[in-house]
């Protein structure tokens, strides 16, 4: 009798235990700081226009045009660590009081996250401060989450964000271009947005000549750079020659042979570079140009280098998330910790400072 008596209670206790799981896996898991309590820093960026797959935006005034960029952030929702972030997040813009912040992808991660994202969205709102950039690899690929595709479209409902999914002739989400002008309607900069997915499938591995071994990452298709050159050659036709910068994920291969050469202008290599599995072409492309100065990326938590290659500035935004993987876990001490942003202070010219700003120190 009191065998049976322990396998029914062992039986109830796993039935309990399982449930519990399900019950958590199932539920909202939204961020608990206290979004309402966020002070507003304000804007003078006013939209001029926009469309599908660009947005144009103009300063009151001809200052510096400063942007944050921030990356891997992964609110998750589960996670303590994601109020330390968005602390973060949110003391960063209310000091610096930027015209725009740049998200250089996954943003909002982990399944059940409707909620995160709008609560994401709003904490923008909140702060009066425009905001975009593009989505990673990990948005989306949970088998709870909300597609990327609907990612993009909850952000970009929200009044502050100039988030775009882009043509339907491009491959992907948030693949669109931001004009920055100066007050006399010259351009000052332009970015170029563009989405770089998660993972190749079979067909794709195939199609690119990827084997088992080593890296199965995506990257830009042939036809978001068919879109980029024809972006370029628009913005050129509006307002001549001008400077642009690329903004990706998943860093292209040319990272790879800069990691190897170790010659950075700044910053760190603490892992190895996880770039796309193939050879997109984006760089040729980028060089082609004779417009796009700069390519910034996201993805590696442990890397925050930046180098020339081929006269083009290739370089991390420093990471932003304390719940993912980082030099935390790895058991570096705290002044050792790379989170933190990226900070463009651009000029009437279309040049920019830029500084990489961790832990609240400049590096």
């Amino acid at each position: 009798m009191k065998k049976a008596l322990k396998i029914i209670l062992c039986v109830i206790a796993a039935v309990i235990i399982a449930a519990g799981c399900i019950t958590y896996a199932f539920l909202p898991h939204p961020l608990s700081y206290d979004i309402d309590s966020i002070a507003s820093v304000g804007s003078d960026v006013s939209i001029l226009g926009q469309n599908e797959d660009s947005v144009t935006i103009r300063k009151n005034g001809d200052e510096d045009f400063k942007i944050l960029m921030f990356t891997d952030m992964h609110l998750d929702g589960k996670n303590k660590t994601s109020n330390v972030t968005v602390d973060h997040l949110v003391k960063n813009i209310q000091r610096e009081k930027p015209d725009l912040v740049l998200l250089g992808g996954d943003n909002v991660t982990s399944g059940m996250n409707r909620k995160r994202c709008s609560q994401l969205a709003q904490i923008f709102e909140n702060l009066g401060v425009y905001w975009g950039g593009i989505i990673g690899n990990h948005e989306g690929d949970n088998s709870f989450s909300i597609s990327r595709e609907e990612m993009v479209d909850i952000f970009s409902s929200y009044d502050h964000c100039i988030m775009r999914k882009g043509v339907d002739s491009a491959d992907g989400n948030c693949n669109y271009s931001i004009n920055i002008l100066n007050s006399d309607g010259t351009l000052k900069h332009t970015f170029f947005c563009l989405d770089t997915f998660d993972t190749l499938n079979e067909e794709q591995m195939k199609k690119y000549g990827v084997t088992g071994d080593g890296s199965h990452y995506d990257g830009v298709h042939e036809n978001q750079i068919e879109w980029y050159n024809q972006k370029v050659e628009q913005t050129k036709n509006v307002y001549g020659d001008f400077k642009s910068t690329v903004l990706i994920h998943i860093p292209i291969p040319q990272y790879k042979e800069l990691a190897e050469k170790g010659d950075f202008l700044y910053g760190v290599n603490l892992e190895g570079v996880c770039a796309s599995a193939f050879e997109p072409g984006l760089f040729d492309a980028v060089k082609a140009s004779g417009t796009t100065t700069s390519v910034f990326c996201g993805h590696d938590h442990l890397n925050t280098f930046g180098a020339e290659y081929d006269g083009i500035l290739l370089s991390y935004i420093e990471p932003s998330g304390y719940g993912a993987y980082g030099a935390k876990k790895l058991g570096y001490e705290e002044k050792d910790w790379l989170q933190g942003y990226t900070k463009l202070e651009l000029k009437n010219d279309g040049t920019f400072e830029h500084t990489q700003i961790k832990n609240g120190a400049a590096q």
